[in-house]
């Protein structure tokens, strides 16, 4: 249902105004703390926040057991609503009140003439807490390994917008949906509003996580909507967990130029982010964001063997005659790009990627971790498991021991 009230909206920008005065030093200039004025402004300008405050449940109810069903009125198409004009869902659970977990799921994309992506919040509802996998779960399996992130409470957000939680567009006529709704941002907009209204707006630390699509959700416009909610005072983080913001639009360009006019996403650029290119790599956004949040922390994941993200990255108009990304492709591309990031943020921006050579070929061409209990705890990059890097990375800079920039050597896959 849409609020008749955007009130909660007109107090996020005015407590994120009132941050920046208390922030303003002697001689009237922003202090660099968390995310800067002018780029608050900028965003708001864009239309980032524009659904924040918009859209309230129309029911809350237990769900299996240990979590609670927020669902949404589509309101006629107005609402939250699926690609297919199906309900959309998210869920909460409760766990440390002062930190807070957004995970948003990832299932392919949508684009014309490539009807890749999951389309209902039904096919990715939570598991109960005893089947809990990954980043979500206190230990691993056996109980052997500690996760301090799986004690966090939740807010978990199913993917069926096709356009990786930052669309905001309808496509007509479409041979597969009829009406294609691209409403990425409205969903993700509206799952978030719900995590302030169950947790409240006081937190020590938010972590923004996403897999796959929901990594490249996470990348993008998730971190902003978290400010925007939250304030300067959170400790925020982002992790990317293989979401493809690093593709390969020059050599496929029908694909990005698709993506760009299907998805609309454009729009919402900063004014300032001259390099943001909708049918150009998506890292540039990260870079900005990095440029003037000074103290956002971001990880990226990734193998560079990845099958699916090289398949994604190597999609086209059908017909088009271009090849698949290689394993040598595609660890081009990420060194490229997620490198460039690194180099410019070294102490804020670091990446975790495995390579081929020894690892089981299953691990060399798999996608995504954090929801892997097999992954997240047993898979190691120079000797460093990817459970501890993780954990590392939410703890305060002296308290750090492993969260480096940990990039194995190239090795191609046997």
């Amino acid at each position: 249902m849409r609020s008749q009230l955007t009130s909660s909206r007109v107090l996020t920008i005015l407590a994120l105004s009132l941050t920046a005065f208390l922030l303003m030093s002697a001689d009237g200039n922003a202090q660099k703390s968390g995310l800067n004025s002018q780029a608050a402004k900028e965003l708001s300008a864009a239309g980032v926040d524009k659904y924040l405050g918009e859209f309230t449940p129309v029911s809350s109810e237990p769900f299996n057991l240990d979590w609670t069903k927020h669902t949404f009125d589509t309101d006629g198409g107005n609402g939250p609503i699926c690609i297919a004009g199906t309900d959309y869902s998210v869920f909460t659970k409760a766990g440390n009140p002062e930190k807070l977990l957004i995970f948003l799921q990832g299932g392919g994309a949508c684009w014309e003439d490539f009807p890749s992506c999951n389309v209902t919040a039904e096919a990715q509802f939570p598991p109960p807490a005893a089947f809990l996998p990954g980043i979500f779960a206190p230990t691993s399996q056996d109980g052997s390994i500690p996760n301090d992130i799986g004690n966090w409470s939740v807010l978990y957000l199913p993917y069926c917008d096709g356009s990786v939680f930052g669309g905001d567009n309808d496509v007509e006529n479409d041979p597969n949906f009829g009406t294609r709704r691209h409403r990425g941002l409205r969903n993700l907009s509206a799952g978030m509003d719900v995590a302030r209204a169950e947790f409240g707006k006081k937190l020590e630390k938010v972590l923004v996580a996403g897999a796959s699509a929901g990594g490249a959700g996470t990348a993008a416009f998730a971190p902003f909507l978290a400010r925007f909610l939250y304030g300067n005072n959170v400790e925020l983080f982002v992790f990317n967990d293989a979401g493809p913001l690093a593709l390969d639009p020059e050599g496929r360009p029908d694909a990005a130029a698709a993506r760009a006019a299907d998805w609309d996403f454009a729009k919402f650029y900063p004014e300032s982010c001259t390099e943001c290119d909708p049918a150009g790599q998506q890292t540039e956004i990260i870079q900005w964001r990095l440029d003037n949040d000074s103290t956002i922390r971001e990880a990226f994941y990734e193998t560079d063997g990845d099958l699916t993200n090289r398949g994604f990255a190597s999609a086209n108009t059908p017909g088009a005659s271009v090849g698949f990304l290689t394993q040598s492709d595609y660890r081009d591309i990420l060194d490229a790009e997620h490198g460039a990031l690194n180099a410019a943020h070294p102490d804020r921006y670091k990446r975790f990627i495995v390579s081929g050579g020894a690892l089981p070929l299953g691990v060399v061409f798999s996608h995504t971790a954090l929801q892997s209990n097999d992954r997240f705890y047993g898979l190691e990059a120079n000797g460093v498991p990817l459970y501890q890097w993780t954990n590392d990375f939410v703890k305060p800079p002296g308290n750090q021991s492993v969260w480096d920039d940990n990039v194995e050597a190239f090795v191609p896959f046997p």
